[in-house]
C-alpha cells in the first residue's frame, strides 16, 4: 500500500503543483494585510524532520542540528492547507536550502513570477520572498515582547493567527505579515505530525521505505481535504510543527552560490517593494484612525 500512495497515479492525482491559471487563494485575496502584497504567492516552503531508524553507517549523517536522529523533508503547501510538492528521504543534517536547491534543478517547477513563503533559511529568489534577517520574524519573538495582539480575518474556514499590530518600520511590518502568512506551513506539518504517529516513532524499516513514508502520508492528507474538508476542524486550532527545519540564516544565500547573485538582487527588490507598499498602507490606516 505504501508504494500505491507514494506513486502515480494516486500520488501524482493528490499532490501537484499549482497551475498558471489557479485564482488567489481566499486565504490571500480576503485578508487585506496580505493582499495585494502576497497575490503572487502560491503558497508556502519549509524543510521539517522526521523520525528516522537509519543503519549504524547512516546514524552519523541522520543526526540533525538539535542532536536528534532524522530524516528531512523538503515540503512546499497552498494556502489551502494541501500538499504541492514533497522532496523526502534527506539526512537530518542537510539543510534547507541545499534541499530547495537541488529541488530546483529537478522537479520543483515555480511558474514565473509566482513565488512561495520562505524563511531565512532559504535563498534569497525569484521562486522565494523570505524575511528581512536580523530582525524579529517568528510570531512567537513578537509575543515574548509583549505587544498587543489582534486577530486576522479572512474569508476562509481556516482560523487565522494572531497578528500583532506594532511594528516601527517597513522591515518589521513585512517580517510580521509574512511570518503570519507562512504560517500556514507550520501548521500543516503539524497536522500531519498528529494525524499520523509513525512520522514522530521512528519505524523499524529500511531507509527507503521511510523516505517513502512522508509523500504517501502527505497524498493521503489531501484526498482527506478534499473528500471531507470539515475533518480537519478538530486539529487545526492547535497545529504546529513540533520538528522543524533548522533555521539557520546564515546558509542560505551562502548555498545559493556567487552565480546567484544577481537573482538575490532582484529578489530582494521585490521584497522591498512589498515591504514600502505595506508600510504606505499601514501609514495610511493610522493617520486615518487618528483622525476618527
Amino acid at each position: 500500500m505504501l508504494g500505491i500512495f507514494s506513486s502515480p497515479p494516486f500520488y501524482t492525482d493528490y499532490v501537484s503543483l499549482p497551475a498558471a491559471d489557479d485564482l488567489v487563494a481566499p486565504y490571500i485575496g480576503g485578508n487585506p494585510k496580505f493582499f495585494p502584497f502576497f497575490k503572487d504567492a502560491v503558497g508556502a516552503i519549509d524543510g521539517t524532520h522526521f523520525a528516522c531508524s537509519p543503519t549504524a553507517a547512516e546514524r552519523a549523517a541522520a543526526r540533525d542540528y538539535k542532536g536528534g536522529v532524522t530524516q528531512n523533508c523538503l515540503a512546499a503547501c497552498n494556502f489551502n492547507l494541501e500538499f504541492v510538492y514533497i522532496f523526502s528521504g534527506w539526512e537530518g543534517s542537510a539543510t534547507d536550502s541545499a534541499m530547495f536547491n537541488d529541488a530546483r534543478l529537478t522537479d520543483l517547477h515555480i511558474l514565473p513570477g509566482k513565488y512561495y513563503l520562505a524563511d531565512a533559511g532559504f535563498p534569497s529568489s525569484l521562486g522565494t520572498v523570505i524575511p528581512y534577517r536580523g530582525i524579529r520574524y517568528h510570531l512567537a519573538e513578537w509575543g515574548r515582547a509583549g505587544l498587543r495582539y489582534v486577530i486576522v480575518h479572512y474569508s476562509s474556514r481556516i482560523r487565522s493567527n494572531c497578528e500583532c499590530d506594532s511594528p516601527v518600520n517597513a522591515e518589521e511590518l513585512f517580517n510580521l505579515r509574512h511570518s503570519s502568512a507562512r504560517n500556514i506551513i507550520e501548521r500543516i506539518f503539524g497536522i500531519l505530525k498528529n494525524r499520523f504517529s509513525i512520522l514522530v516513532i521512528a519505524p523499524h524499516y529500511t531507509m527507503d521505505v521511510q523516505a517513502r513514508l512522508a509523500p504517501a502520508l502527505a497524498a493521503i492528507h489531501n484526498f482527506i481535504r478534499l473528500y471531507d474538508p470539515d475533518e480537519i476542524k478538530d486539529l487545526i486550532d492547535e497545529a504546529e510543527d513540533i520538528q522543524p527545519g533548522a533555521r539557520m540564516p546564515q546558509m542560505g544565500d551562502l548555498a545559493a552560490g556567487p552565480a546567484r547573485a544577481a537573482e538575490r538582487a532582484l529578489a530582494d527588490g521585490k521584497r522591498d517593494g512589498i515591504a514600502q507598499d505595506m508600510w504606505a498602507q499601514y501609514q495610511a490606516e493610522l493617520t486615518e484612525r487618528e483622525g476618527q
